[in-house]
């Protein structure tokens, strides 16, 4: 499963690529939807609807498969680096957990 953040960042990355296709204003425009609503999904703030994605990668030009595999791809990309993040965040737990003597069982 792919949590709230991973789809955050996945669509952050997915904005950065279509704003290299098309401008921010010409996605908005075709969209129907705000500058603004556009400007905060590439900050990460939002998700959008699976029809303002569509929408998204066909007022960008972008191929629906090619920006749905794209997609895909910046998720898997995400959840490992989530991943990594946590695992990292355990290790430092159970390193202290060692150093003060109380070991994990």
């Amino acid at each position: 499963m792919f949590d709230e953040n991973v789809h955050k960042n996945a669509i952050k990355e997915l904005i950065a690529f279509l704003r290299t296709k098309t401008t921010q204003k010409n996605i908005a425009f075709f969209c129907d939807v705000s500058r603004e609503y556009i400007r905060r999904l590439g900050k990460g703030d939002r998700i959008p609807s699976i029809m303002l994605f569509f929408n998204m990668l066909d007022a960008a030009g972008v191929d629906l498969n090619e920006g749905a595999n794209l997609y895909i791809d910046f998720l898997k990309k995400q959840k490992m680096a989530l991943a990594a993040e946590r695992s990292k965040g355990l290790d430092y737990v159970n390193k202290n957990r060692l150093r003060n003597g109380k070991r994990k069982d």
